[in-house]
């Protein structure tokens, strides 16, 4: 009991810390990060040197739980998401709510049990999250690209040049796509090349209909043609191809409803006989014939939760 107070008591001590030090971070947005070399942010003199020596503490700290080795591709994966997280800063929270959500929860309920489940939670929670931003954020964009396209059509048409047609997009649309755009028209106005700066776009995003309109528009870069009419062609495909998938979705939603059933049926069942009657189910765990039972189960209730989610995994 006393260690699991103290490292609750660690891990609520150095999650305020980190709370404290990020609310003194210069740039709270990977924008504001690539901006920085372009322009020079002033800041007032009088908190240049406290931020300076905050920002070693933070680094210090997050060198004690973070492995370098995996920060890079932990980075790409937080701007994919749109969280203004450093890779060590979102492993050191990571590893702080392992620690700390255990001794939480085990004084907010007494039960043994509390542990263990804590533990699960701070392991696969921050996970899950970063994989429904991630997700969330790319449909956003994908949901975004008609009307970019549109835009930038109509600006083309009206004698705008492709940075300036891009520019407009960054102005009228929301975020994400607008802070896409701003970031490539910074590292173009920064000297990368045309397609270098798609193509980075492209590797950002992770989205299949911006990779085909990157590919459109390297290619009309290269060989020539109208741009516009070929931005208003991709619109429609991709207009066309959301139509599909919406299709598909309402045909294979019983497949995924009898998925979800399948899974989560039988925990619920034992949830419900171990509230009611936790003898009746206690039977199943003391004698080996019922931990048999209940493996077999459980592998078979696996496979077939995947086999159907294969079946209406439809690639397109």
């Amino acid at each position: 009991m006393e260690l699991i107070l103290c490292l609750a008591g660690f891990g609520m001590t150095t999650s305020i810390v980190m709370a404290v030090i990020k609310s003194f971070s210069r740039y709270d947005t990977y924008q504001a990060r690539l901006a920085a070399l372009e322009e020079k942010v002033s800041e007032p003199e009088n908190a240049a040197k406290g931020q300076s020596l905050i920002k070693k503490v933070i680094s210090s700290i997050a060198r004690l739980f973070t492995a370098r080795s995996a920060t890079p591709e932990l980075q790409f994966r937080l701007l994919r998401a749109g969280i203004p997280l450093k890779g060590e800063e979102y492993l050191t929270i990571w590893l702080l709510s392992i620690v700390l959500l255990p001794g939480v929860m085990y004084l907010l309920t007494f039960s043994p049990w509390a542990i263990p489940i804590g533990i699960l939670v701070g392991i696969f929670m921050p996970r899950i999250y970063l994989k429904q931003k991630q997700d969330a954020r790319l449909q956003a964009l994908n949901g975004q690209l008609c009307d970019a396209l549109v835009t930038m059509a109509n600006g083309l048409r009206a004698g705008f040049g492709f940075q300036q047609a891009m520019d407009s997009v960054k102005k009228e649309l929301p975020d994400p796509i607008a802070a896409e755009f701003a970031w490539t028209l910074r590292e173009m106005n920064l000297g990368c090349s045309h397609e270098e700066a798609l193509l980075n776009l492209g590797k950002r995003v992770g989205s299949d209909d911006l990779d085909m309109i990157i590919t459109g528009i390297i290619i009309q870069r290269q060989v020539g043609g109208n741009l516009a009419e070929i931005l208003e062609n991709i619109s429609g495909t991709i207009r066309e191809r959301s139509r599909i998938k919406r299709e598909i979705k309402v045909l294979t939603a019983q497949g995924r409803l009898s998925g979800l059933i399948i899974g989560l049926l039988p925990l619920v069942l034992i949830a419900v006989m171990l509230l009611i009657n936790p003898d009746y189910f206690n039977v199943m765990i003391r004698d080996i014939r019922g931990i048999v039972m209940l493996g077999t189960a459980a592998v078979l209730e696996i496979i077939g939760f995947i086999l159907i989610n294969k079946i209406i995994d439809i690639d397109w």
